[in-house]
């Protein structure tokens, strides 16, 4: 895979490349999961789920525009990815956002108008 085949794409909507991309994974347990008295952990894990946590170090207003408006008001995406476990490929799949989050770094320069723009994407 070489740097031009690394495309992310929400929706269909080609956006940024991340500064920082980092994967983690969560498991998702029933409501039997607990601790009994004796201090035995009885965990039953229903599901796991993939969660990218993504960076943009510097963008133009308009980059900013285009990825924050790819996930404005929408309960999930679809998100075109890089998955740590398939190799020299993108992959695809339903996503939520929670919180987003950016500064600004210089507004009178739409070249260098937001930085830190932060948020994950969590798999449904």
């Amino acid at each position: 895979m070489t740097r031009e085949d690394i495309v992310f794409k929400v929706d269909g909507v080609t956006i940024p490349v991340p500064t920082t991309y980092e994967w983690s994974q969560e498991d998702l347990s029933s409501e039997e999961t607990g601790r009994t008295l004796d201090g035995m952990m009885h965990k039953d894990v229903v599901a796991y789920k993939d969660v990218y946590r993504c960076t943009w170090s510097r963008l133009t207003w308009q980059e900013t525009a285009v990825l924050l408006g790819a996930i404005k008001g929408k309960s999930k995406v679809l998100l075109q990815y890089a998955d740590p476990l398939v190799p020299g490929a993108m992959n695809t799949g339903y996503f939520y956002v929670g919180k987003r989050q950016t500064a600004a770094l210089d507004l009178s320069d739409p070249g260098r108008a937001w930085k830190d723009i932060a948020f994950a994407f969590t798999e449904v």
